[in-house]
């Protein structure tokens, strides 16, 4: 049975070209972990943004950084992975293909830029608890800037995506600024 959707993707039940989708209690799982990458990212960002602005919150709040960036990344990475099992079992469109193709890229980016993120935010809070001098100062610096970048990139990655599921609802044509 298959039925037009009313943004340019075709669903079928059962899905499409039998690709296996990783889903939870019958959603799929990309929406869901994607809900995880936009509230992880941003809170371990401000987090790592506020210890580097106040070196002596890193002892306290340094592993809690840190935890934060790497569930970020181990959220982004698996939303990237359901989103490509996604994107292979369902029908798109022609004209939704380029939105598909840049929210896709934009994805990868952001499994780029988090696992970046959970690296220095994991190095910063090291430093911050075993070093003195300008190496913990710096690698804060590197890790609040590691957020930022990781915050755009899922901006770019989440508009893209609401533009390939609401495009047509809010009016934007297929590959549209929005």
């Amino acid at each position: 049975m298959r039925r037009r959707g009313a943004v340019g993707i075709r669903v079928s039940s059962p899905i499409v070209h039998n690709a296996v989708v990783f889903t939870v209690l019958g959603v799929p799982a990309h929406p869901l972990l994607v809900h995880a990458v936009v509230v992880l990212i941003p809170l371990a960002a401000l987090g790592a943004v506020a210890v580097a602005m106040r070196p002596v919150w890193t002892r306290p709040y340094g592993p809690l950084v840190a935890a934060g960036a790497l569930a970020g990344a181990v959220a982004a990475t698996l939303a990237k992975f359901a989103g490509d099992q996604l994107q292979a079992a369902i029908d798109i469109t022609p004209s939704f293909v380029p939105v598909i193709e840049q929210h896709a890229r934009f994805g990868l980016f952001v499994v780029g830029a988090s696992w970046a993120f959970a690296v220095l935010a994991i190095a910063a809070g090291l430093l911050g608890r075993r070093s003195r001098g300008s190496a913990p100062r710096v690698a804060g610096a590197l890790s609040a800037a590691a957020g930022l970048v990781a915050i755009a990139a899922a901006v770019l990655a989440g508009h893209t995506g609401s533009q390939a599921v609401w495009g047509s609802v809010a009016g934007w044509p297929a590959g549209a600024g929005g």
